[in-house]
């Protein structure tokens, strides 16, 4: 493969001065001869490697994939800060996008490759470490596959990017895009080739590192978002016949800290949650309420009989529109993802007094935008404090989910594990087997599993990415976005007006790759 650079990694050699591991051979200066010889030295470039791992809320120059939920119809995003993920979400995304700390289109890509770059010199140089045999070929194989997981990170959200196996040099400036196939085929490639040597399972202090599991899992996601349906499902089907993960009993408790060490997760950030309750917290108990859940998620939750609110009366409609969780008759797991007038969760919310004493009325300063407030992932033990939440970036619900839209995509919407892997996870929710006389054809199997990934993975990380492989931005990221239903004037509030073309199904290349590089091409429509 020829050898290629990226321009902005040279620009953020010039001028960052808090990571001189990428310019000098060690941040200590110690050149490759003296450095890569002992096995702290080895997980000092290893853990570099895994800084780049998504987090789930805001965190500086990093992939925050539960505020980039703002982007979705899931959620609206208001802040003083990462202001791209409203006008992304508004539809006005541009190759401009500055880079920075409060940004996110320039800075995922520059960090992405310069994590890329941490391990091509590690595969380079590592080699020469004196450390038992298998070990170093487990430490080979973790950085192997995170070299793969982020190129597949970068392509869920670039489309075609360059591919880079070796470290590059600034003189070296043909950077061209693989395109997607070969992009899909190298990560599948790769992975395989890691999984052979990591294990199943680490000790409990090692459990951020990548499995076995992990990779069959992030295989599972490369090929899906490519439309390789059997074998994502072969993929997905490996990860289950490990016999090893399991859906945890009580949902609500997943994301706090009660069940947060659980069989269910695949692949973790550690502590990747830290900034949850600050950032989406009313105000009044020190949040910033930042990310606000919309009307058009609360519509999506079934009743407990296992009805959506348009397969009900009108009359009966209207009464969920404006009090969402009417007789506590609402999938449980709505009640577990969102605070709305009404929950206790937070204590008394009422955004419709507009009283200046009421902090929490609607619109007001670290209040929500649209009357519904974020809870999941919020554990209200770190009211008051930085807390140190583990995040998700894989668990075995996502996974089964995306075995079962694999086979539906792949002709097999009648196989019996569509049913069975959908009704485990309603069953885990308390809710009731699918009704077969309804869901009996692929279309409305479709649209079943479609809803329970967005119920069950609702700021997680993964609506982006759904909206985009199903190709229905168009329809749910076009016009007025809607939060609750006001009471006094009986109409929901309406919080923004949304546009979405062709062209949002990919982020932009940042301006600065296209400008200094004439090999690189820019996505359509920017």
């Amino acid at each position: 493969m020829k050898r290629i650079y990226i321009l902005l990694i040279t620009m953020f050699f010039l001028s960052s001065c808090n990571d001189d591991f990428l310019t000098k051979d060690h941040p200590t200066a110690t050149t490759d001869e003296n450095f890569w010889n002992t096995e702290g030295e080895i997980n000092t470039a290893l853990n570099a490697i895994y800084e780049q791992v998504p987090t789930g809320q805001f965190q500086f120059k990093r992939n925050t994939r539960i505020t980039f939920e703002g982007m979705t119809d899931n959620a609206v995003w208001y802040a003083n800060f990462f202001g791209e993920v409203n006008t992304i979400a508004l539809g006005n995304a541009n190759s401009q996008m500055r880079g920075g700390d409060w940004y996110a289109v320039q800075p995922v890509w520059e960090e992405n490759y310069i994590a890329i770059r941490r391990a091509n010199r590690f595969l380079e140089h590592a080699g020469k470490a004196l450390i038992e045999p298998n070990l170093k070929k487990r430490y080979f194989a973790e950085a192997r596959a995170l070299r793969a997981w982020l190129h597949l990170d970068l392509f869920l959200y670039y489309g075609e990017v360059p591919i880079v196996t070796a470290v590059v040099l600034p003189t070296e400036t043909d950077l061209k895009k693989n395109s997607r196939q070969e992009i899909v085929d190298f990560i599948v490639a790769e992975l395989d080739a890691a999984s052979a040597d990591l294990p199943t399972t680490y000790p409990i202090n090692d459990v951020k590192r990548i499995t076995k599991g992990a990779c069959y899992t992030m295989k599972t996601v490369a090929l899906l978002n490519n439309r390789q349906y059997t074998m994502a499902a072969t993929a997905a089907k490996q990860v289950i016949d490990l016999n090893l993960y399991k859906l945890h009993p009580n949902y609500l408790n997943l994301f706090n800290y009660e069940g947060q060490v659980n069989e269910e997760r695949i692949f973790i950030k550690q502590a990747g949650n830290n900034d949850s309750f600050y950032r989406s917290a009313p105000g009044y108990l020190g949040g910033n309420a930042c990310l606000n859940p919309t009307g058009s998620l609360m519509n999506t939750y079934e009743t407990r009989q296992g009805k959506t609110l348009a397969e009900l009366g009108t009359d009966s409609t209207e009464i969920y529109r404006q009090n969402p969780n009417y007789k506590s008759n609402r999938d449980p797991r709505m009640d577990a993802t969102i605070a709305y007038p009404g929950s206790t969760y937070y204590g008394k919310l009422d955004p419709w007094d507009d009283s200046p004493n009421n902090p929490n009325r609607l619109a007001a300063i670290y209040s929500s935008k649209t009357g519904y407030w974020l809870r999941k992932y919020v554990d209200l033990a770190d009211k008051g404090k930085g807390g140190s939440l583990d995040y998700m970036i894989y668990r075995y619900g996502d996974l089964l989910l995306m075995y079962v839209e694999a086979l539906v995509e792949s002709g097999k919407w009648n196989d019996p594990d569509v049913i069975k892997y959908i009704n485990q996870i309603r069953n885990r929710a308390k809710m009731p087997n699918a009704d077969i006389a309804v869901y009996n054809s692929e279309a409305k199997i479709r649209e079943l599993y479609q809803r329970e990934r967005r119920v069950e993975l609702a700021f997680e990380g993964s609506r982006l990415f759904d909206i985009r492989r199903w190709k229905i931005g168009e329809k749910v990221m076009n016009g007025i976005v809607e939060g609750a239903i006001n009471p006094k004037t009986k109409k929901a509030v309406n919080v923004e007006t949304r546009t979405f073309s062709q062209k949002d199904y990919l982020w932009p290349i940042p301006a600065r790759e296209t400008e200094g590089n004439p090999n690189m091409t820019q996505n359509p429509g920017y």
